[in-house]
């Protein structure tokens, strides 16, 4: 700095001066001692004037280089509090950005450990959904072996049914031959010819029954075949939903995995955020500091430049009263009795005296205000590199909290995919579950249809069995007229023994129709009971499935918020790493500011110091100057 140079420099010759001025005062004193007169007062009024000029002028030029220097520290000041308010600024958003990632943070935590919950239970129900399936196809699997007993009855009742069919011709043949016997016995074959021609009748209408039972056998068997067709299609789809269930349950529960790692890693990474919080706070501490600092200082060069202009007005109005002094000095000089001269020098002395005192004690005031402003500056320094540190270490920590959430965002936007497709997997099974129900409802339909099919069957079969049984006794009462007529009722005799016999082997295989068609009966019931069965099972499922459906919707809303909630979070990491580098760059510009600042005021306070002495110095010469003014008065 010029102006400190130039001080290093003036004081050489100020003490050469000074020494010179010593001597003098040496001299001047020992006069004063002996006695002052005239002639050596009016030489130490010449010389104290020239003294004072050449000090006012010094003071003046030195007050306008602290002024400039004044300007320096005030543009650094400036600086330094633009940066303070900047690193605040940016380190309340790095504050408030921190506390609400630590919110949410820990509230995503509590929401993925319900998630975790969620998802275990709605696995759980899932295996549910599983077994029940499988319990579903169990019942398939009945009705499966139940049909495949109806259709080999179905075929031992059309074998059956074949065998009375040809019993019943065969019958109407040995009719025919009764016939014939009737018309050979004439008067004696009349009552034969009615039976003959009633058993005909009778074997007709078995012929008929046998057709319609073929018919309803037919039907049957094609109910059947189509409630196996549907049944196995049922039971294939069941199973292959099964399967599909389990392997979706396995899958959710190893999503359950991923969410106990993923709590984990957002419990590290609030533990991580914790530690930049603290270092926050400990930033905001720092930032506090550097502000305060910066408004004192602000306070401090405020109170300096305004004293500043004021001392530059009293050293501008003490120049004038030392030049004024110096022309007086020489007026009197020339002419030691004018008394107004005298007067106006007294008068000129103090003023010029009072000047010099509030020169001496504004500068004291801003010796002080130098003093806090190099101390604000330390302050600064000190607080601006701790914050540089702070910030280059939350940097440290914000960039592994960010790698975390970066692998929680992934874990994430990872489950959010897989977990679609699980729902998707659980509503395609909702779908066939709800198709599953609509073949039950149409194979229970079949079956009932079956059942009814059975019911006419046993009609008809009785309706045979009567025919049946009206033949045998027809045959009965034919034997009886064939003894009775003896010789004539041989032939008709072994025919009706023959009708007999028939009816005897129709009614056998009557029997073992009905056992067969109890069998049908038994089938059928087993048919309707599991297709009930699965009926039930098939409702519960679709219920089952309505509320798996509404957990997992709500699953993935809570993933999906998840989702947003780590997205927010990333974001906020990366404004508060650019508020970070603002105030990491707002703090070295501090340090900087700060520094300049401190050297600044370091400098102005030597050329304060020095001015103070040179005020001080001034203050001795008028004393003396007013001391010659009142002896040239005679007081």
């Amino acid at each position: 700095m010029p102006f400190v140079k130039d001080i290093f420099h003036n004081e050489h010759e100020i003490e050469g001066s000074q020494t010179s001025i010593e001597n003098e005062e040496s001299v001047q004193n020992d006069q004063r001692e002996e006695q002052l007169t005239p002639n050596n007062a009016i030489a130490s009024l010449n010389t104290t004037a020239d003294i004072l000029l050449s000090a006012s002028e010094e003071g003046l030029s030195a007050i306008e280089e602290l002024k400039s220097t004044m300007e320096s520290i005030a543009a650094a000041a400036e600086q330094s509090a633009g940066a303070a308010e900047e690193s605040l600024s940016a380190v309340n958003s790095i504050k408030q950005n921190s506390s609400e990632i630590l919110q949410q943070s820990n509230l995503s935590a509590q929401n993925i450990k319900k998630l975790e919950i969620a998802i275990s239970t709605s696995a759980n129900k899932v295996i549910d959904s599983a077994d029940n399936m499988l319990k579903i196809a169990n019942s398939a699997q009945e009705v499966s072996d139940a049909g495949d007993k109806l259709k080999n009855a179905g075929e031992e009742i059309s074998t059956a049914v074949a065998l009375i069919t040809k019993l019943a011709k065969r019958t109407s043949l040995l009719a025919l031959n009764a016939a014939i016997e009737a018309t050979r016995a004439q008067e004696n074959g009349k009552s034969f010819s009615v039976m003959a021609k009633e058993i005909r009748f009778l074997s007709s209408k078995s012929n008929d029954y046998a057709q319609d039972i073929k018919s309803i056998v037919s039907s049957i068997q094609k109910q059947v075949d189509i409630v196996l067709d549907t049944i196995v299609k049922t039971k294939a789809n069941v199973e292959e939903s099964s399967d599909h269930a389990r392997k979706n349950a396995d899958y959710m529960k190893s999503m359950v995995k991923e969410l106990v790692e993923m709590v984990e890693n957002v419990n590290t990474s609030v533990e991580e955020f914790n530690q930049l919080d603290h270092e926050i706070y400990k930033l905001q501490q720092s930032s506090e500091t550097i502000a305060s600092a910066a408004e004192e200082s602000a306070g401090a060069v405020s109170e300096v430049t305004q004293t500043i202009a004021m001392q530059s007005t009293a050293f501008d109005q003490s120049n004038q009263a030392a030049k004024m002094l110096r022309s007086l000095a020489s007026k009197i000089e020339m002419n030691s009795d004018d008394i107004s001269v005298i007067n106006e020098l007294a008068s000129a002395a103090e003023e010029l005296s009072s000047a010099v005192e509030e020169i001496e004690n504004s500068m004291k005031q801003s010796v002080i205000a130098l003093d806090q402003i190099e101390e604000a500056a330390e302050i600064s320094k000190d607080d601006a590199k701790k914050s540089a540190s702070i910030a280059q270490r939350s940097n440290e920590i914000a960039s592994l909290v960010q790698k975390t959430i970066d692998e929680i965002n992934e874990q994430l936007q990872k489950m959010q995919n897989n977990f679609q497709r699980s729902v998707s997997t659980v509503q395609e099974a909702g779908i066939h579950s709800k198709e599953n129900l609509k073949d039950n409802e149409k194979i229970l339909l079949d079956a009932k249809k079956i059942k009814r099919d059975i019911k006419l069957l046993r009609k008809i079969l009785r309706k045979i069995e009567l025919t049946v049984v009206q033949t045998a006794a027809l045959s009965i009462n034919g034997s009886v007229e064939a003894m009775r007529v003896g010789e004539f009722g041989e032939g008709f005799s072994v025919v009706s023994n023959d009708i007999r016999n028939l009816a005897d082997n129709s009614e056998k295989s009557l029997d073992q129709i009905n056992d067969i068609v109890d069998n049908l009966e038994e089938e059928t019931e087993n048919i309707i009971d599991a297709i009930s069965n699965m009926k039930e099972l098939g409702i519960k499922e679709a219920e089952a499935f309505i509320s798996l459906s509404s957990d997992m919707d709500q699953s993935t809303k809570e993933i999906d918020a998840s989702v947003a909630i780590f997205k927010d979070i990333d974001i906020k990491i990366d404004d508060i790493n650019e508020a970070l580098s603002q105030t990491k760059l707002a703090a070295e510009q501090t340090v900087a500011a700060a520094e300049l600042s401190y050297k600044n005021s370091s400098e102005s306070k030597i050329a304060a110091e020095h001015i103070t002495k040179v005020t001080e110095d001034m203050a001795d010469r008028v004393s003396e100057l007013i001391e010659i003014a009142a002896f040239l008065k005679g007081e």
